[in-house]
């Protein structure tokens, strides 16, 4: 995966969580993975710092939102957006050049 549940917690400030919370963090987790997966490809690097941070603004905002219809700003659209190209033309060309 590409973000553990530990840097999920650091990254919410969660200091103590219960059962619940964790079985969440640990779906939203893997609805990340997944989403990054088919926006930017199944061998994303999960390594990469910005996919990283994707997958820690989606968990965010599934965890901050469940059960409601927020809006997401737009400069976190923009964002979350272009990281998704930038990742997704770099495994394009890292393909071509045969890496």
């Amino acid at each position: 995966m590409v973000v553990s549940v530990q840097e999920v917690l650091d990254y919410l400030g969660l200091d103590e969580t219960d059962e619940m919370t964790d079985r969440n963090i640990a779906s939203f987790i893997g609805v990340a993975d997944s989403y990054l997966k088919g926006a930017v490809g199944y061998d994303y690097p999960q390594d990469d710092p910005r996919a990283k941070q994707l997958a820690l603004i989606l968990i965010n905002d599934l965890y901050e939102n469940r059960g409601s219809m927020a809006k997401v700003s737009t400069k976190i659209k923009t964002f979350v957006t272009t990281s998704m190209l930038q990742l997704t033309l770099e495994l394009r060309r890292d393909k071509e050049d045969g890496n």
